[in-house]
């Protein structure tokens, strides 16, 4: 019989909508900071929690399963489900979710009693590890046009789910074609891939995901696979307006591939910036610029 916790962001942008019914008896918090959220999972790890109900979006997600590790020790990881209530739900539209509504945990709770799940996968997130910290685990991150997109999100868009993001996609695109502002320009970044000597200079966009799928079609990654797929495009990228549709669907002309633009997989990414990476939608920096990008602990994702 599992045990079964939730886990609650009443200030996910469809939980501020939703008043979300608890079924009786089932475990809850809704922590406001890191530490209450370690010490609500640290009690559902001292209850024996072996599936643990995430409400909120892709921060949410990557805040708990930054914890986990620390508040089960020893102790297996509990599988997850998602109550996918957030912004973009980036990780939930590739390992499955429950669609927020009133009864949505209920229907969680009983597929867990009945053991009935339609999806049931593995997925490793990034550990973007800074010097002398617990990583910080995460799904997708980059830099440079991601930086500027999400403040746009941030700034512009109303809209949640696949609309938020499509919005956000197509503003971006017209401003790196159109040179509005900064865009083209990037950040600058140094970016060592598997132990090989970095390679310094300004990058239009870098993107890392551990994901197997986005939402919309989108796949911005090609060449080799490995458990971090990665993107780098150099800042002024080459025949951007017509490389867009080729680079947001992972199949580059030749052309591409011979001059601004570079996909593969990894297993370990060191990279240096002066401003902060986006990790699962929100800003992330560190005091000297370094991060470690490598495989983090496996997490079972269940979804009814």
């Amino acid at each position: 019989m599992h045990q079964t916790a939730l886990i609650h962001n009443p200030r996910s942008r469809l939980n501020r909508r939703l008043a979300v019914h608890l079924p009786s008896g089932l475990l809850s918090a809704s922590p406001t900071n890191e530490a209450e959220l370690l010490a609500s999972l640290s009690e559902y790890a001292n209850r024996e929690v072996d599936l643990l109900l995430v409400s909120g979006g892709d921060g949410t997600l990557r805040d708990v399963v930054s914890a986990l590790p620390r508040a089960y020790g020893q102790v297996p990881l509990p599988a997850i489900a998602l109550l996918a209530a957030g912004n973009a739900n980036l990780v939930a539209a590739d390992v499955g979710a429950c669609a927020s509504q009133r009864d949505a945990l209920s229907r969680l709770t009983t597929a867990a009693a009945q053991g009935r799940w339609r999806r049931d996968v593995v997925r490793h997130p990034i550990a973007v590890q800074r010097r002398g910290e617990h990583p910080l685990l995460g799904f997708f991150m980059g830099v440079g046009a991601l930086n500027r997109a999400t403040q746009y999100n941030h700034d512009h868009v109303s809209a949640g789910g696949s609309l938020s993001v499509a919005i956000t996609i197509a503003a971006s695109m017209w401003r790196a074609v159109r040179g509005v502002g900064d865009w083209a320009e990037g950040d600058w970044l140094s970016l060592g891939i598997d132990g090989a000597a970095p390679r310094d200079g300004r990058r239009f966009l870098f993107l890392a995901s551990s994901l197997q799928s986005l939402m919309l079609g989108l796949w911005p990654f090609w060449g080799s696979s490995g458990p971090i797929r990665y993107l780098d495009v150099d800042a002024y990228p080459e025949r951007l307006g017509r490389s867009l549709l080729p680079l947001i669907r992972g199949r580059p002309t030749t052309a591409m591939l011979e001059s601004s633009y570079h996909s593969s997989g990894a297993s370990e990414i060191r990279l240096k910036t002066p401003g902060p990476i986006i990790v699962d939608g929100e800003p992330y920096s560190a005091a000297d610029g370094e991060f470690l990008l490598s495989p983090g602990p496996a997490l079972r994702f269940v979804s009814p």
